[in-house]
């Protein structure tokens, strides 16, 4: 099986082995230490050492190349495709430098520099999988998605075992609505990639549009015992706990989360819905005013608070939360009401998925909006 990196973004592949070794022993020592740091993944200090090593050895492409992978590991994309040029001047019949320059490029939502790229380096290298996927990735971003599956297939045919153009090509078949073909993608790229989280990551999202929770939070648990401080995660399946009518797991994930960025305002309207799913109004309002601290312009937090204004009987105020919900999303019905029904006066809301505190064997039918179906997307 051949050896792959699996990321959030494109696999940076650099292929060096036919670049020229170098002369100067001196910038020899500083580029074997950039090298060293890197395996720490201390890109930082790597920088400066293969600073040292261009320095000295200023023509040698094997160093900018790998500088070049430090500003990209950092997210310093730009300065990424600076060094991937330079590398190009220096091995020109080389195709791993356009290769890493066409993935910057993607990077910088350049996508037709990035097609060039790729083109260029499959010209070098017809074989070169990575950069089929590449182009995939590139086309996909253009809305060509025919194209763009008949590279992932090419990427494939090169090499089968390119786990992240399986999980692409997945992607891509999810949004085709092919997704007995993206299940399979994603499955496959698992057995090859089994202690990367990246494919669970996206078969868990999958199974969440296909309205499968319980899938979902399956492969959730997989990628967080592969890295379990991964907040995004930790929202993710929060959200599908929540579907499964799981307030407190859900309320212990968005916890989780908010403790490692108490910056994001979603964290505190769903554990908010979490809280309202358990009937805790009150913590429920603090989240919501929470959200609407760090961002008051977001329509489904007035929304919701307006739930709970009305819930208390402050109608009044809850008029005029929804009156900003309206400002903020137009496209809202003008006539926003609550009605309550007197055989049970408990909280239900079909996409919210409020309980019912009184475990009634019906539905709770309570304030439910009219003319509107939910206080805002679980998503």
């Amino acid at each position: 099986m051949k050896a792959f990196s699996l990321k959030n973004g494109l696999a940076l592949v650099l292929m060096l082995s036919c670049l020229p070794a170098f002369a100067d022993d001196t910038a020899g020592s500083y580029y074997d230490q950039g090298i060293s740091l890197m395996k720490q993944k201390n890109f930082k200090d790597a920088i400066q050492a293969f600073d040292m090593s261009v320095g000295m050895a200023a023509t040698d492409a094997r160093a900018f190349m790998k500088r070049g992978q430090c500003f990209f590991e950092l997210g310093h994309y730009q300065l990424a495709v600076s060094d991937f040029t330079q590398a190009m001047n220096y091995s020109p019949s080389d195709a791993a430098p356009y290769l890493s320059r066409g993935i910057a490029n993607s990077k910088l939502g350049k996508h037709l520099d990035a097609i060039k790229d790729f083109e260029k380096a499959i010209n070098l290298d017809p074989n070169l999988s990575g950069a089929y996927q590449g182009m995939g990735d590139a086309l996909a971003q253009q809305g060509d998605k025919t194209q763009a599956l008949q590279n992932y297939n090419l990427a494939l045919k090169q090499d089968s075992h390119n786990a992240t153009a399986l999980v692409a090509r997945a992607d891509l078949y999810k949004v085709l609505g092919r997704n007995a073909d993206a299940l399979k993608d994603y499955s496959m790229a698992i057995e090859l990639a089994p202690t990367s989280n990246i494919a669970y990551i996206h078969r868990g999202t999958a199974y969440s549009g296909m309205s499968r929770p319980e899938d979902a939070v399956k492969d959730y648990d997989k990628a967080l015992s592969l890295d379990p401080d991964n907040s995004e995660l930790k929202e993710k399946r929060g959200k599908e706990f929540f579907k499964l009518k799981n307030a407190k797991k859900a309320l212990s994930d968005f916890g989780d989360a908010i403790k490692q960025d108490p910056t994001d305002s979603d964290l505190y309207y769903h554990r908010a819905k979490a809280h309202m799913q358990l009937g805790e109004d009150g913590a429920a309002m603090e989240d919501l005013e929470d959200a609407i601290r760090i961002d008051p312009n977001e329509a489904n937090f007035y929304l919701a608070r307006a739930f709970l204004w009305h819930k208390k009987g402050k109608s009044i105020l809850a008029r005029e939360d929804i009156k900003r919900a309206q400002f903020f999303k137009p496209d809202l019905p003008k006539d926003i009401r609550f009605s309550d029904d007197p055989k049970n006066p408990d909280v239900w809301d079909e996409e919210t998925f409020l309980s019912d505190i009184n475990k009634g064997q019906e539905k709770d039918t309570s304030e439910v909006l009219q003319n509107q179906g939910s206080l805002g997307n679980t998503n």
